[in-house]
C-alpha cells in the first residue's frame, strides 16, 4: 500500500466518488421503460408505491416538503403515464394516489438498480473484516453528520 497516502488524498478521493456518483444519480434514467425520469421522479414513486393510499397533503406531510412540490412532481409522473390518481370510496373530492403498470415497472427497475450497488459494496467488501467494515460505517456516519 502507498505510504504516502494522507487525509488530502482521501478527502481527493472521496469527493471524486461522490462527485462521480452524484453527477450519474441526478441522470435522467428509463427504468425499463420508454420515458425519462429523474431523481425526484423515480423517488415519488418508490414513496408512493411504499406509502399506499395517502393523497397529496399525505405524502408532503410525510416527506416534509410543500404540498407545491409535491402537486409539480406528481402532475409530471402522472402526464408520463406512471400514476394515476383514484377517487377515495367516502368521497369524489380526494384522491389517492397509485401506480400504473408502468409506474410499477419503473419502480421493480429501480430497486433492481440500488441492488446492483450492493452487489458492488459486497464484492468489494467480501474479504474486509468486521472491523474495517465498521470503521468504513463509523467514517461514513460521521461524515454524513459533518455535511
Amino acid at each position: 500500500m502507498d505510504s504516502m497516502i494522507n487525509e488530502n488524498k482521501i478527502s481527493c478521493l472521496f469527493l471524486e466518488v461522490v462527485c462521480n456518483f452524484y453527477e450519474n444519480d441526478m441522470k435522467a434514467k428509463k427504468f425499463g421503460t420508454d420515458t425519462d425520469l429523474y431523481h425526484s421522479e423515480i423517488h415519488m414513486l418508490e414513496f408512493i408505491k411504499e406509502n399506499r393510499g395517502l393523497n397529496i397533503s399525505g405524502i408532503a406531510r410525510k416527506l416534509d416538503i410543500t404540498r407545491g412540490a409535491v402537486s409539480q412532481t406528481i402532475k409530471r409522473l402522472e402526464d408520463k403515464g406512471f400514476i394515476c390518481k383514484e377517487p377515495y370510496r367516502d368521497t369524489s373530492c380526494r384522491f389517492s394516489i397509485k401506480l400504473t403498470e408502468k409506474g410499477e415497472i419503473a419502480y421493480s427497475n429501480h430497486k433492481k438498480y440500488h441492488e446492483q450497488y450492493n452487489i458492488k459494496i459486497a464484492e468489494i467488501l467480501k474479504n474486509s473484516t468486521a472491523e474495517e467494515k465498521n470503521f468504513l460505517y463509523q467514517f461514513l456516519k460521521k461524515f454524513k453528520g459533518k455535511i
